[in-house]
């Protein structure tokens, strides 16, 4: 707790599994937000973030970044990050799907 207050950020313990202590605040000089309006796509929304500040935790940071977000199947949502402007290797796996919507899935998106 002392560790992520001093990096000034929340501590908030939880009973809830998996959820993370501690986080930072919305108006951290850290992260990314939100760059604009979110895009509706055939399968969910895309979104630019920009890096918030100069600061940096592990250094080489990339600014913009896109958001994909494709609501798979009810249960199942991917989400891919990647520089707009700079092409990169990806594994080329398939993954078959559906394609719900956002009233049909079993869990809620929010930026």
């Amino acid at each position: 707790q002392e560790a992520c207050e001093a990096r000034g950020c929340i501590w908030c313990a939880t009973d809830v599994p998996n959820a993370p202590w501690c986080f930072f605040p919305k108006d951290s000089p850290y992260g990314y937000s939100l760059g604009g309006k979110t895009e509706t796509t055939a399968k969910g929304w895309r979104v630019t973030l920009n890096k918030r500040q100069a600061l940096s935790f592990f250094g080489n940071d990339i600014s913009p970044v896109m958001l994909e977000v494709e609501f798979q199947t009810r249960d199942r949502l991917r989400f891919r990050l990647y520089d707009p402007n700079s092409q990169r290797f990806e594994v080329p796996l398939k993954i078959d799907s559906p394609g719900v919507t956002a009233d049909e899935a079993n869990y809620v998106v929010e930026f």
